[in-house]
C-alpha cells in the first residue's frame, strides 16, 4: 500500500453522525441545541461529519446551520434531496441537479411534478385539502405558530407539499392509492400530511453508505439520532441507532435490536450523552 493511499484511509472519519433536528438536536420546545455545542466541537474537532436530516427546507436550515457551524452535506423535506455546500462532493459522486445555487443530489420528486399530479387528482375526485401552495403566508402562519419569516421559509419547498386534509379518512386512503401510482407517498404529522416521492430518511443514509462503498474507501460506521416515527427508516438503516426519547411521545418501535441506544435525558441534553458515549468508545 502507497504511503498517499495509507493517507488516504487514515484521513476517513471513523463514524459519519446523521441526526434529526426537532426534538432530538433541538429542544422540542425551546429549539435550544445549547447542550450538543461542546459535543458537536468534538465532532468537528475529529473530522466526523454531522449530516442534518430533517423536514425543514433547505431555506430553514440557512440561518441553523450557521449557527451549529455545520458545513456537512445535509438532508431536506423528509428525506428527499441532499444538498452539498462543498462542491467537490458531489462532483465525486456523479450527481448533478442545481438548486438555489446548491449542488443537489435529488432522491424524491420535485415539488412541480408533485403539484401537477395532486391538483389533477383533486380536479378529477374532488378531494377536499388546502395545501401550501394554496395559502397565503398569513394563513401558514394561522395553521404553524411561525413568525413571518419562518413561513416564508417553510413555504419555500421544492420537493414536498403539506396538505390539510379537510375530507374523510377515507377519501384520504383513496387519495393516497391514487398517488402511489405516480411514485408518490404520504406522510402523516400531527397537523399536516406531507405528500413527497418515493423517499425516506433512511434512503439518504444508504446513500451515502454506497458512496463510500462505490469509492473503493473503507465505510465509516453510520450513527443516527432520532426521536419520532419518521425517524425509524433513519434508525434501523444505521450501524448505531439513538432514540433520543420524547417528552411528548413514546419511543418509536425499531426493527433493528441490536446496537439501540434509548436515552433517558430528552432532546439536546439526550443526544449529547449518547454522543459522547459513542465517542469515547470510539475514539480512545
Amino acid at each position: 500500500m502507497s504511503t498517499e493511499t495509507q493517507q488516504t484511509i487514515d484521513k476517513l472519519p471513523p463514524l459519519v453522525v446523521m441526526s434529526d433536528l426537532d426534538g432530538t438536536l433541538l429542544d422540542h420546545d425551546t429549539y435550544s441545541f445549547a447542550p450538543a455545542i461542546p459535543v458537536i466541537t468534538r465532532l468537528q474537532a475529529a473530522g466526523i461529519p454531522l449530516i442534518l436530516n430533517t423536514s425543514k427546507t433547505a431555506a430553514e436550515l440557512i440561518a441553523l446551520r450557521e449557527a451549529l457551524k455545520n458545513t456537512d452535506p445535509y438532508v431536506v423535506e423528509n428525506g428527499s434531496a441532499i444538498y452539498f455546500p462543498d462542491p467537490s462532493f458531489i462532483h465525486t459522486s456523479g450527481s448533478t441537479a442545481h438548486f438555489s445555487g446548491n449542488d443537489v443530489h435529488v432522491l424524491g420528486a420535485r415539488r412541480t411534478e408533485i403539484l401537477s399530479i395532486i391538483q389533477k387528482k383533486r380536479h378529477e375526485e374532488n378531494f377536499l385539502f388546502s395545501g401550501f401552495s394554496d395559502m397565503e403566508v398569513s394563513e401558514v402562519i394561522a395553521y404553524t405558530g411561525l413568525s413571518e419569516s419562518e413561513a416564508e421559509q417553510a413555504m419555500n419547498r421544492e420537493f414536498s407539499e403539506p396538505l390539510i386534509w379537510q375530507d374523510s379518512a377515507h377519501q384520504l386512503r383513496k387519495f393516497e392509492a391514487l398517488i402511489a401510482n405516480h411514485g408518490l407517498r404520504l406522510l402523516r404529522g400531527g397537523r399536516f400530511v406531507h405528500v413527497i416521492g418515493a423517499c425516506d430518511k433512511g434512503k439518504c443514509l444508504q446513500w451515502f453508505r454506497e458512496f463510500y462503498t462505490r469509492s473503493g474507501k473503507p465505510t465509516p460506521r453510520f450513527v443516527a439520532l432520532g426521536d419520532s416515527q419518521n425517524d425509524v427508516a433513519m434508525l434501523n438503516a444505521a450501524d448505531i441507532a439513538v432514540i433520543v426519547r420524547s417528552s411528548h411521545h413514546e419511543p418509536p418501535d425499531l426493527e433493528k435490536q441490536s446496537s439501540v441506544i434509548i436515552t433517558e435525558e430528552t432532546g439536546p441534553q439526550g443526544w449529547a450523552v449518547a454522543l459522547t458515549q459513542i465517542l469515547d468508545e470510539t475514539l480512545t
